[in-house]
């Protein structure tokens, strides 16, 4: 009976391990793509180009406060106590989705823009393809989102968790 008890305190630490590696996961992933969206989009290639409409600048910089937000608001229902933490998880995992996915498609609804910011010709080649490096960061913040995701559901998140 004692070897039964200790192995299901071991399973429930392990589930409470879970749970934070998680939540920290997610918040790297909200938080930190926030801000290196600000970081990169607020430079002489984005919103600081002359060549932009002042009317774009104005909409590429509501976009990345807009990301400030809903980052702080998804890592808040994460890290906040919760009768149901399994659906703020959901939430934060949602949000961090909806930003990074359509980084993917927006050209093909827009053909009139593309993936590369800088200079025509110039895009950045590996084994001689293509490689766009704002979706190579939308794969991995993806990726991490999906692992934080699945911790998340392996772990069943507890309130104090």
């Amino acid at each position: 009976m004692e070897r039964i008890r200790i192995a299901k305190v071991r399973i429930a630490k392990l589930k409470v391990i879970k749970a934070k590696v998680a939540k920290v996961l997610m918040t790297f992933v909200l938080l930190s793509g926030s801000l290196l969206s600000f970081v990169l989009d607020w430079s002489p290639n984005h919103l600081l180009n002359p060549l932009w409409h002042p009317h774009a600048r104005f909409h590429g910089a509501l976009l990345l406060f807009l990301l400030a937000g809903v980052s702080v608001i998804g890592t808040w229902l994460i890290w906040r106590r919760s009768r149901e933490p399994e659906v703020a998880f959901r939430v934060a995992a949602a949000l961090s989705v909806a930003y990074w996915t359509p980084l993917f498609y927006i050209p093909f609804l827009l053909p009139s823009s593309t993936w590369w910011a800088g200079k025509p010709g110039a895009e950045p080649h590996f084994n001689g393809m293509v490689v766009y490096p704002n979706l190579v960061v939308a794969a991995l913040f993806l990726l991490l989102t999906a692992a934080a995701y699945r911790l998340s559901r392996t772990a069943s998140v507890e309130e104090d968790a």
